[in-house]
Formats: structure tokens, C-alpha cells, sequence
């Protein structure tokens, strides 16, 4: 069953996010207006000094698909406007149906409206993602992200107050940002050109094992890439979607009919751009989750231990919050031969998890996958080195289709591939970028028991976006 349905609460002090992602890029993750979110993505939270909310000038909405959504999201924004719920669920995907249907919508523009109306004072944005920098008539802000479905639909809206960020000059100046961070917060910056040799150019906070969340991905990418070449897979081989293997979201694949057929390399696609979690577990399912053990060790991991029995992301689902958390303290107890066993013990079909059961944070319980930022610049390393094989070859498109920064600073580089993720608790961003100042790899790691240290990780997302400027800056 995907997760229940749940009206909107009064949002006075706005902050409406339409998607649930315990496993992706954002929590739960991939929920806040990153990258897809963070995964998700190709607009981001801006590094930038943000206009002056009183003296900024009204930018103008471009007639794009999300363009055309964003303006109807400012046209429900005017005191006193009226906003049909039917045409509100109309131009939502499922997933976003399931956590807040048509009259929670307009219940929930109805409380930001009374100060309105809100003008767009910055944009940027392509076909399927915008982020907005609104103002109203008071001068206070809000920043808006809409992002699209591939069928044109609103699969993430999401209001927050306005972000105030003074990008960072210098690594000393992001070392100091970083480390005022609330959640304990590594990040480290890596000079990979000679991967023979990596250089740390920066690194702020422990090198000790962090939750990842959707970054696990990059692992089960590996291992596809691996069978691939081994010839026990191919990338259009044809998989097919079932209730036994539909998680829940991130992604788009959970709402997807039974039946439903995708190759091998569009499930890989979903599963690194926009974080599918079905997806995701698909693949897991057609290379086996031995493989993917295995691939830890293959792409550098320095304590593969610590993900094994490696989870899919239903079993993360039903570990973590199903039965209200019935399974946490067994799991966290029990060594691998008994975790195994309370794998197998889990029920089959979609997971029984509601949107409002995902709340505590479970990467403490050791539901989660973990890696430290040097076992993720060994991933990203092993994962280019797999892109220059004949197996490999649609590794750059698949990694690079969400570059997971705003263009402009994505165009800085010559290629760059990207994973985000997060869950409660946990928010982590990971690239790999080829530029004319050589290959370098940024990671960003955050893990707290307190969710309101990250529940809006804009702060985090910035930092990482400033390490990436200044590396295209030369500094």
C-alpha cells in the first residue's frame, strides 16, 4: 500500500512539501528543494546572495511546463483567491496525491495568501524544475521549488522560508560555515586527478562512517555495471514491476501498474536522477543482493561489514517505521546471520507505512546504509574507471542527467555526475567533477537524532554548492 493519505495543517509559518522520499536525494529525503531533491533535479538552492526582498525587481515567469505551473501556484496566492480542488489534484502526480490531496492544497494556499500577493523576485529553472524567490507585501519571503514528472505533472511542491546565503570566499571561509552546521556535518573535498594519489583539499568533521541514504545507489549501480560485463545481464533487458518489489517514494515506479516493463538502464536512469526507490530495488532483485555486497568491496569501501545484509529500500521502509518501528531494537541487537533471518521475516507485498510514520530517525539503529566520505570518493572513483569500459558506457548519462547544482555552475565543468541522499535524520550529497582545474570529488555528510537540525537543509546544500564554485574558481 503506498502511503496514506493526510490533510494539510495550517501553514502559518509556511513550510509545504509534497513528496515523500525516506530514501533518495532531501527529511524524508529528497523532500527539500534540492537537486532530487537534493536528488531529483537540476535547480537548486542558489550560492548566491539572495536580492533584497524590498528593493528586488519582479522577474519575470517564462512560459515553460513548470513555468506555466509556478504561475499557477502565484495566481492561488492572491488574497482571496479561489482554488478549485479538482483542478489542483488534476495537476499532481499520485505520489504528491497521496500526502496532500486537491482541498488540503487549497486549504494550504489559503493561509499563505492573506499577505500576498507574492511576486517572484528571482528564478531559475528548466522545463521540469524552477526554484522561485518570492516576496510579498510586507517584504517577507518565501522560496518556492515545483518540479515536474516526466508527464508534465507536479511531482514536488514546496514552500520554506526565505534562505539568506553570503557564499563562502574561501576554504577557510566554508571550514568556519561547515562547522557551525547543527547536525554533525563532515565534508570533504578530494583532488582525484591522479587516482592513484588522492589529495584532500579540505576536509571539515570525522572521516568515520556517516548514513548515506540514497547514495547506497551508487553500489548498486556498480554491481549492475559489473554483470553487465560479465554478460549474466544487459542493459535493455527488460524488468518488470510488481507489488512484491514496489517500494515507496521517492521515484515514480510505485504507482506504476503491475505489470509494468522498463529496461534495465531506464530503471538505472530513475534510480540515480530521480532517486526511484522501485527502481532501485528492481535492479537489486535482478543482479542479487550478493552482488551488491560484493561491490562494496569492489569500489573501495573500507568496512563492507557495516552493510550487510545490504537493504533494499522496502526492507529500510518496514525496518524503519512499519508497526510503529516493531523491528528497530531486534535489528539493531542482532548480528548478520540473525539479520538475515528478520529480513526473510518481513512481509511481502508494498510496504504497510503511512507518510505520517516516517517522523524518527532510524539511521541510529543501524537502518540505513553507511559509508565515510573517503569510502565515498573511492565509489565515485571506481564508478569513472567503470565509465571508460564498453559495460559502462551509459554510466555518464545515467550519473550526469541530475548534475544536482544550478546550471550556471554545472556549466563551469566539463562532466559531472551526482547522487544525493536522505532520510530522517540524514542528508548527504556526493559529485564528481572534471574541469579545466582537474577531477575532484565533494562530499557533503550530516547525520543528527534531531530532525529539526536538518529539516530544512538548504544551509547544507549551500555549503557543498560553494565548495564545487570555488573548485571551478581555481582556489
Amino acid at each position: 500500500m503506498s502511503p496514506t493519505r493526510r490533510t494539510a495543517t495550517a501553514l502559518l509559518a509556511p513550510t509545504l512539501a509534497l513528496t515523500l522520499a525516506a530514501c533518495s536525494g532531501t527529511a524524508p529525503e529528497d523532500s527539500t528543494p534540492s537537486p532530487s531533491s537534493p536528488s531529483s533535479t537540476s535547480t537548486s538552492t542558489s550560492a548566491s546572495p539572495s536580492p533584497d526582498a524590498t528593493t528586488a525587481a519582479v522577474v519575470d515567469i517564462p512560459q515553460t511546463p513548470v513555468g506555466i505551473q509556478v504561475q499557477w501556484t502565484l495566481d492561488a496566492l492572491v488574497p482571496e483567491a479561489s482554488v478549485d480542488p479538482a483542478d489542483a489534484e488534476s495537476r499532481l502526480t499520485p505520489a504528491a496525491l497521496a500526502q496532500l490531496d486537491g482541498a488540503a492544497l487549497a486549504a494550504a494556499f489559503a493561509s499563505i495568501a492573506p499577505t500576498g500577493p507574492w511576486e517572484p523576485i528571482a528564478y531559475e529553472g528548466d522545463d521540469s524544475q524552477a526554484m522561485v524567490q518570492l516576496r510579498d507585501s510586507t517584504g517577507e519571503r518565501l522560496d518556492l521549488t515545483v518540479v515536474l514528472s516526466a508527464d508534465g505533472l507536479i511531482e514536488q511542491l514546496h514552500f520554506a522560508p526565505g534562505f539568506e546565503h553570503t557564499a563562502a570566499t574561501s576554504w577557510d571561509e566554508l571550514e568556519t560555515a561547515v562547522a557551525a552546521l547543527p547536525a554533525e556535518t563532515n565534508l570533504v573535498v578530494t583532488d582525484v586527478s591522479d587516482p592513484a594519489s588522492p589529495r584532500e583539499i579540505v576536509a571539515v568533521g570525522q572521516d568515520s562512517a556517516f548514513p548515506v541514504g540514497s547514495i547506497f545507489k551508487l553500489y548498486v549501480l556498480g554491481a549492475v555495471t559489473d554483470a553487465v560485463a560479465e554478460g549474466t545481464l544487459a542493459w535493455d533487458d527488460v524488468l518488470v514491476v510488481t507489488d512484491d518489489v514496489k517500494s515507496l517514494p521517492s521515484g515514480l515506479l510505485q504507482d506504476a501498474p503491475d505489470g509494468t516493463e522498463i529496461t534495465v538502464q531506464e530503471a538505472a536512469l530513475q534510480m540515480i536522477s530521480i532517486s526511484d526507490n522501485t527502481a532501485t530495488d528492481l535492479l537489486i532483485d535482478a543482479v542479487g543482493r550478493d552482488a551488491v555486497q560484493d561491490q562494496l568491496a569492489v569500489m573501495g569501501h573500507s568496512d563492507p561489514d557495516l552493510n550487510i545484509p545490504f537493504l533494499t529500500t522496502r526492507e529500510l521502509f518496514l525496518l524503519g517505521w512499519a508497526d510503529g518501528g516493531a523491528n528497530r531494537a531486534g535489528w539493531a541487537a542482532a548480528d548478520a546471520s540473525t539479520r538475515d533471518q528478520i529480513l526473510a521475516d518481513l512481509p511481502a507485498g508494498r510496504p504497510q507505512v503511512a507518510v505520517t510514520d516516517v517522523v524518527e530517525p532510524v539511521w541510529q539503529d543501524g537502518i540505513d546504509w553507511f559509508a565515510s566520505p573517503t569510502d565515498l570518493v573511492a565509489a565515485q572513483v571506481a564508478l569513472q574507471e567503470k565509465a571508460k569500459t564498453e559495460a559502462g558506457a551509459p554510466l555518464a548519462e545515467i550519473l550526469g542527467t541530475n548534475a544536482g547544482i544550478v546550471p550556471e555552475l554545472a556549466a563551469t565543468f566539463d562532466s559531472l555526475a551526482f547522487k544525493g541522499g536522505s532520510s530522517m535524520g540524514v542528508f548527504a550529497l556526493s559529485w564528481y567533477v572534471s574541469g579545466e582545474h582537474g577531477d575532484h570529488v565533494v562530499t557533503l555528510q550530516a547525520r543528527t537524532e534531531n530532525t529539526a537540525d536538518i529539516g530544512d537543509a538548504r544551509a547544507y546544500f549551500a555549503s557543498a554548492q560553494d565548495a564545487l564554485a570555488l573548485i571551478s574558481e581555481g582556489k
